[in-house]
């Protein structure tokens, strides 16, 4: 292998690995915040509108 062949190979093997780890730690990050009952999205009812103050 040439120099550039062995650079371009090491640079695009590290941005796998990089980019592994943060999906990773991304889906760790939900799997514990599941578990901890924090960071969901309330989930609105059908009728309601979030245009639309409540006190009306």
């Amino acid at each position: 292998m040439s120099e550039v062949t062995t650079v371009v190979a090491g640079w695009g093997l590290s941005f796998i690995v990089v980019v592994t780890y943060a999906l990773w730690i991304v889906g760790r990050g939900k799997t514990v915040g599941r578990e901890l009952g924090i960071g969901g999205q309330e989930e609105l009812d059908s009728g309601s509108d979030s245009s639309t103050p409540a006190d009306v």
